[in-house]
């Protein structure tokens, strides 16, 4: 099985707490390259790619959750080793950062400092929808409902989201696996973001992530639709950096 891998945004700097971010259902981990403008000395950040995408475009799709969560276990926590590090995951990538969490504490690792899920539901509340026999017209009507022609915060490429259908239905599958367990709340802050205008979650929905934790939890909504993110990184970043080191972040993305 071909385990993620870690690609870095921003200065090498090995020792220094790190932020691990991980992608929409369809993404890679270049979503978060701009992120690095808005990084301060103190951070390094850190982006998942699992295979099937952008420079791993020729290795096998991940359809299962539980294999993608083995998957990215050993690289991140290679990644975050002997550091103090924080998770953010963007909408399907919430799932994974959050699963992953939790395994690390099954395990009896280090709890990340924070963190923080992004314009997802809670995982009690996701109902498994197989996707097989559903066009494409209806997968590229949905995306364009959450504007995802911008979710890297480019210009609209509908010719490049079409070539993407197989990534989108192999992380919808994915995601479509999952099966939640009832667990205590985890150990660690929790914050949640989302966009004001999200079609895809309503805040009544994030607000029920608070039940995941039993230590701090913040909920932030931000103007825009589903990836608001992307105008937003440095206010992200310095909700986590509190967690990390002790100068907040000033400038914008």
């Amino acid at each position: 099985m071909s385990e993620a891998r870690l690609v870095r945004f921003g200065p090498e700097r090995p020792t220094a707490p790190v932020v691990v971010c991980f992608p929409h259902a369809g993404g890679g981990a270049s979503a978060f390259r701009r992120w690095a403008r808005a990084l301060p000395d103190g951070l390094e950040l850190m982006a998942v790619q699992l295979p099937g995408r952008e420079d791993r475009a020729g290795d096998p799709f991940l359809t299962d959750f539980d294999a993608t969560l083995a998957a990215t276990e050993e690289p991140v926590a290679a990644a975050v080793a002997g550091r103090p590090y924080a998770f953010f995951g963007h909408s399907a990538g919430s799932l994974i950062a959050f699963a992953l969490a939790r395994r690390v504490r099954r395990l009896a690792r280090s709890l990340p400092a924070a963190l923080a899920v992004s314009s997802f539901p809670p995982p009690h509340t996701l109902q498994p929808r197989a996707l097989d026999g559903i066009p494409d017209k209806a997968i590229l009507d949905f995306l364009n409902g959450l504007s995802y022609a911008f979710s890297n915060g480019g210009e609209a490429q509908p010719d490049l989201i079409k070539e993407i259908l197989p990534v989108l239905r192999a992380d919808f599958a994915a995601v479509s696996s999952y099966r939640h367990s009832e667990e205590a709340p985890l150990e660690c802050p929790l914050h949640v973001f989302g966009g004001t205008v999200d079609r895809f979650v309503r805040p009544a929905e994030l607000e029920r992530w608070r039940a995941y934790t039993d230590r701090e939890f913040s909920l932030h909504l931000m103007r825009g639709g589903h990836f608001y993110l992307h105008q937003n990184a440095a206010g992200i970043l310095n909700v986590l950096a509190a967690h990390l080191i002790q100068h907040p972040i000033t400038q914008e993305a």
